[in-house]
């Protein structure tokens, strides 16, 4: 199966679980996002990887024309659905991939894209692809959970995150996301950071895929009992493994 072919099952069984996931509607995240781009009824604006359109729908009041952007169609049905119900009719929906945006050149004030930079297999194309749609003086918004700048935790972070979700890449690190911004033209402007506590439940439930909440869950206790940390304080609290992510929020300029 091809890269793009397991993200379509992947998130097209996700569709359900995601959209109604504490850690993707959370209220506080969203109000950094509109913080960041600052929207205007002027604005036309990209959302790259959209999801179920929680970003979307929060957005689209406040702008011109919100483009709802995302590889799986289950993904898009749950964007037009949220963004039906709330009445909004400025958002149109594509299907396509991040690494080929069928969007003309300088299309769009602002590019937001949240929780996708670590499902790509070639960031650095879909970055070159964001600026290019990205008109003089626009903005790129970009929010992704961060590893360890440690190489060792890093990477056990990452074959975690992998044995969770097959389609997941590379977390970057804090340091690792803002060069691949820089790398790509952009002017970095503004970055915040914050934790979000996790436990396992919450966050192998949103898989839909219930072969794999044993053994991961063994493993994430073998670890936390150990005292082995992956860079994200993996710990047992009695209970279950909880666990932080650390959030990297970066607003950059073309």
């Amino acid at each position: 199966m091809d890269y793009h072919s397991r993200v379509k099952e992947e998130f097209g069984r996700q569709a359900e679980t995601l959209s109604v996931a504490q850690a993707f509607t959370d209220s506080w995240v969203l109000e950094q996002i509109y913080g960041a781009i600052k929207p205007t009824k002027m604005m036309d604006l990209l959302d790259l990887g959209c999801g179920p359109g929680i970003v979307t729908a929060s957005l689209a009041p406040d702008v011109q024309e919100v483009v709802a952007y995302d590889l799986t169609p289950e993904m898009l049905d749950k964007a037009r659905q949220r963004c039906e119900k709330a009445g909004l009719k400025n958002v149109r929906f594509k299907l396509g991939s991040a690494e080929e945006l069928p969007f003309k050149n300088k299309s769009f004030d602002c590019v937001v894209t949240r929780l996708t930079v670590h499902h790509f297999p070639d960031p650095r194309r879909v970055m070159e692809e964001v600026v290019r749609v990205t008109r003089r003086k626009g903005k790129v918004v970009v929010a992704d959970v961060v590893s360890s700048e440690d190489e060792e935790e890093a990477a056990l972070h990452n074959a975690l995150e992998t044995l969770r979700d097959p389609t997941h890449v590379q977390m970057l690190s804090t340091s690792g996301l803002l060069e691949l911004l820089k790398e790509s033209g952009l002017k970095i402007t503004s970055k915040v950071t914050w934790e979000m506590k996790r436990d396992y439940d919450e966050w192998i439930r949103i898989t839909n895929a219930p072969d794999r909440v044993k053994p991961l869950y063994t493993i994430m206790v073998a670890l936390a009992t150990r005292g082995i940390q992956a860079g994200i304080n993996l710990r047992f609290d009695g209970k279950t493994v909880v666990f932080n992510h650390r959030w990297l929020l970066v607003t950059a300029e073309k």
